[in-house]
């Protein structure tokens, strides 16, 4: 008996382990494998031509030429600027798109679906449409502006004032759409009765809004905060189809260097070490946003 219970043990253990090895392998082979790799590279003057033979071991030399290079300084303003110019955009106009497509208003499931549009669109497909519409002379923003009398338009992605901001007003724009989503199943768990309750004490809609909705939806506009903030660090397709990191280095973020370095310049040591200093990064900005939640967010 108890051989035979042995024996439907294992049989039982390997069942579960046939269902989770795809999963695993492909964690290893894509992920853990490449993440480890990455780590060796960034030691190494690696010449991706000839490979371990024609590479030398430099150790952390690497490193310090990422926080020496002007290239990689000039990224990390161009992702922090990003960050101040979408993020805070993206979730005020977040919550109050969701909170208007959360009433009873005329066409209100089309309007939904055309908000999530953008993000669902791919993004090389969506920039060159972004791209037509700000182009600086003949796009038809420029133009509504000189019909306005605006004598001297944006340049927008041409600029090297503008180009960054552009960058941002399309990265909001791609992803508005998945952020009213999140707030709007966030708005789906706020009881009624407390409504009702601050309309018997004679509260406005504004007053109930600030009161009520925007406190209980602290959570969510933290989940957002949190994954906005490291998408705005990621941003890379954006500036590859838009500006190439131009003009100059007006629109040059961390991702796009790594890739300049790594399949233009073949540097690949240096832009893996560049790779891991972006991730800590993310880490440290990550691990500053979970000790400050506490002094705003509210769970209920």
């Amino acid at each position: 008996m108890k051989r035979a219970s042995r024996r439907s043990g294992v049989k039982g253990n390997l069942i579960g382990y046939s269902f989770i090895a795809p999963a695993t392998i492909g964690f290893i082979l894509f992920m853990a494998y490449p993440l480890l790799n990455s780590l060796y590279l960034s030691m190494m003057d690696w010449n991706m031509f000839k490979g371990a033979e024609g590479s030398s071991f430099l150790g952390l030399a690497n490193y310090k030429e990422v926080f020496e290079n002007e290239y990689f300084r000039v990224g990390f303003v161009n992702n922090i600027l990003l960050a101040v110019m979408g993020v805070p955009l993206l979730i005020v106009l977040s919550l109050m798109f969701a909170s208007l497509l959360n009433t009873n208003i005329f066409g209100r499931g089309f309007l939904r679906a055309m908000y999530f549009v953008p993000y669902i669109t791919t993004i090389t497909a969506a920039a060159l449409v972004f791209s037509a519409l700000f182009h600086p002379e003949f796009g038809p923003v420029n133009s509504f502006l000189r019909e306005m009398g605006l004598n001297e338009v944006p340049g927008w992605a041409t600029s090297v004032h503008w180009a960054l901001p552009t960058i941002a007003l399309f990265w909001v724009w791609k992803n508005i759409g998945y952020c009213i989503v999140i707030y709007l199943a966030g708005l789906q768990g706020i009881s009624s009765s407390y409504y009702e309750a601050a309309s018997i004490d004679g509260a406005s809609r504004l007053q109930q809004f600030i009161s009520i909705t925007v406190p209980m939806l602290s959570p969510t506009t933290f989940f957002l905060i949190i994954t906005s903030i490291i998408s705005s660090f990621q941003i890379f397709a954006e500036v590859q189809v838009m500006t190439q990191g131009g003009p100059g280095t007006a629109s040059v973020t961390m991702v796009y260097h790594i890739y300049d370095t790594a399949f233009k310049q073949y540097n690949m040591g240096y832009a893996s070490a560049v790779s891991w200093v972006f991730f800590v990064i993310v880490v440290m900005i990550t691990m500053v946003q979970w000790g400050l939640q506490k002094r705003w967010v509210k769970y209920t």
